[in-house]
């Protein structure tokens, strides 16, 4: 069942067994590395060109996921992976609507403004729709991006070419922390 009334993305594909492939593991060990421009590990930097289109979620997940230093640039800078510091916290079902509308609420990020230049974690939200797993990655730090995943276990966030799940950068990443209480900035 999809939902989403401002979509202009495919509609997403179905696939029931993503959570048992990942041995009923929503959230992997580290996040997928795809596209990353910077080279400094944070991954795609565009902003999407469409709004999602995303199936409604029956259960949820958050993963926090730190950065470590995995390898250092020809100038000296750190290159960083995030590796998941804990294991799955469940989302209270009663939380599950207000994900849904914040969710409804994601859209092309809007870089009129700056953001700061601090670095925290990432939040990786991931939901089960009939055993397809939807994924969320929040920085919480800077604009507090999100970028989409159509399988957290082997897509990189915010990579191109997913159904339903867009490329690149999209606003309301601040909501959804604020909704499940998870934002470590005030």
């Amino acid at each position: 069942m999809q939902w989403s009334g401002t979509s202009t993305a495919d509609k997403p594909e179905v696939r029931p067994f993503e959570l048992a492939d990942a041995a009923n593991r929503p959230c992997p060990d580290e996040l997928p590395t795809g596209d990353d421009p910077s080279g400094h590990g944070f991954g795609v930097q565009e902003v999407a060109d469409d709004h999602p289109s995303l199936l409604s979620p029956n259960e949820a997940w958050v993963c926090q996921y730190d950065p470590f230093d995995a390898a250092t640039t020809t100038s000296g800078g750190a290159v960083y992976e995030w590796r998941r510091s804990d294991q799955p916290t469940p989302v209270d079902s009663a939380d599950l609507p207000h994900l849904r509308d914040a969710l409804g609420g994601l859209h092309p990020a809007d870089r009129s403004e700056g953001c700061n230049a601090d670095l925290g974690p990432r939040w990786l939200v991931v939901y089960n729709h009939g055993g397809d797993l939807t994924g969320l990655v929040v920085d919480d730090y800077g604009c507090r991006d999100v970028r989409l995943t159509d399988n957290p276990h082997t897509t990189p966030p915010g990579a191109d070419d997913q159904e339903g799940a867009v490329g690149g950068i999209l606003d309301g990443g601040e909501a959804i922390l604020d909704i499940l209480g998870l934002s470590r900035q005030g």
